[in-house]
């Protein structure tokens, strides 16, 4: 009777096996990576195509705003950004702000830059830094074929 009941547990054993075996043969390796392939690609197209979407309304959004706007009369003119126009919280309030987050003293530096004028400047840079290298004279340069291998 041990003997029976040990090989009918053996048996239901192999056939839980081959069940399992069966099963991972039904869906080949390659479909499944395949499928996972195509799940991935197609979210990604739906997200390109949402983002577009939501990019178009907007893009035409604003053109629609922009052509309802009405012409200034001749002589009142436009009212200045606030960055042009100067800015409503002085630098010493700024400062101070950023002190107190900080906890720490903090150097105070301001750059204006002009519009053009940094081109003119930096290309005047540039001329400067390239006449100041010196050409190598024409015996200093060899040709490939005296070079010799050591």
């Amino acid at each position: 009777m041990a003997l029976e009941l040990g090989t009918l547990t053996a048996l239901a054993s192999i056939s839980d096996v081959a069940q399992v075996a069966a099963a991972a043969e039904e869906t080949p390796a390659w479909l499944g990576g395949l499928l996972g392939m195509g799940v991935v690609m197609t979210a990604l197209v739906s997200i390109w195509l949402a983002t577009s979407l939501v990019g178009s309304y907007f893009v035409k959004k604003k053109a629609a705003s922009l052509g309802k706007t009405e012409a200034a009369p001749k002589g009142v003119t436009a009212p200045q950004p606030a960055a042009a126009a100067g800015n409503d919280i002085p630098l010493a309030v700024i400062i101070a702000a950023a002190v107190q987050m900080v906890q720490a003293p903090i150097r105070n530096v301001v750059v204006n830059a002009p519009g053009m004028a940094t081109t003119v400047w930096s290309s005047q840079g540039r001329q400067a830094i390239y006449a100041s290298h010196a050409a190598k004279a024409p015996q200093a340069v060899t040709s490939l074929g005296t070079i010799r291998k050591k």
